[in-house]
């Protein structure tokens, strides 16, 4: 008796360890497949927004390209609104545009050298003007900076640090460059009309040098062409109530002027429009378009 009490001593760890040893396979085998599902419902849900995303690129370069030419700005609603669109399964798309071309280029390989500028400034010399502008701000150049677009900046949106930084970077003289800044902060201020030959004017009475005098014209427009666009697309949700899809933010080009590249227009390229493309996120920087996703 006594052996095979000992046999039976030996078999129940084996049995016990055989039996752990299933137990972890189940899991691994269950968690495996767990991950497969999880790696299948991302990819599908990639694809979804991916077309998603595209598709509303091509709605607002549709809406672009029979609008930029216009005065389009006289379309707009006063809080930016440029259209809406309602279409089926109860969704609704809403497109802000928002002027962008106050803020300075501070990434020298982001600035476009082929617009109007490049006629005075060469595509090294705009790097550099870049490079500097973006020293001058110093800590404050990427609040505000963007990354791309044509060199020249709004000159009735752009903030006084922004000028002043930019004529800097160009006459690399402070004095002067706060002399000049302060007579086109005037100009702008008392709305006296500002155009090319106001500003070699104006550069020419400071006794500038006359190729700086040309430089630093070519850094202003007051025909912007860069827009950011705010776009929310809601629809039904679990409860009944509009919930928020998908919301993006595109910095866009439009042309406003016959020596733009026709690469640009739309027609035929419609991604050429935006320069930049983002899905946001609730969080630091987010301001919701007001009433979208709320009853």
């Amino acid at each position: 008796m006594r052996p095979r009490s000992i046999r039976r001593g030996f078999v129940m760890p084996l049995v016990v360890l055989l039996a752990l040893t299933t137990s972890i396979m189940v899991a691994v085998l269950l968690n495996r497949n767990s991950v497969r599902r999880s790696d299948a419902e991302y990819e599908l849900n990639s694809y979804v927004e991916e077309h998603r995303q595209r598709g509303v690129r091509e709605i607002l370069a549709v809406w672009l390209q029979f609008t930029a030419q216009q005065d389009f700005e006289s379309m707009l609603a006063s809080d930016g609104t440029a259209f809406t669109l309602d279409y089926s399964g109860g969704r609704r798309l809403i497109v802000r545009l928002l002027p962008a071309q106050g803020s300075p280029v501070i990434d020298p390989e982001g600035v476009d050298v082929s617009q109007a500028a490049g006629t005075v400034l060469s595509p090294k010399l705009q790097r550099e003007v870049v490079q500097r502008t973006a020293e001058n701000l110093g800590a404050r150049a990427t609040l505000l900076g963007r990354q791309s677009g044509p060199i020249a900046v709004s000159l009735y949106d752009a903030p006084a640090e922004v000028i002043r930084a930019m004529t800097r970077a160009v006459l690399m003289n402070d004095q002067l460059a706060e002399e000049y800044t302060n007579q086109l902060i005037r100009r702008r201020e008392e709305s006296e009309a500002i155009d090319r030959p106001t500003l070699i004017s104006m550069a020419r009475d400071l006794e500038i040098p006359d190729n700086q005098q040309t430089q630093l014209a070519a850094l202003w427009t007051t025909l912007p062409a860069l827009w950011r666009a705010r776009v929310e697309l809601t629809g039904p949700g679990a409860g009944g109530r509009d919930e928020v899809i998908g919301r993006y933010e595109a910095m866009i080009f439009i042309p406003r002027e016959e020596t733009t590249s026709p690469l640009l227009t739309g027609s035929e390229h419609p991604s050429a429009w935006f320069l930049e493309w983002r899905k946001l996120d609730e969080g630091v920087g987010y301001t919701p378009i007001p009433g979208l996703g709320q009853q």
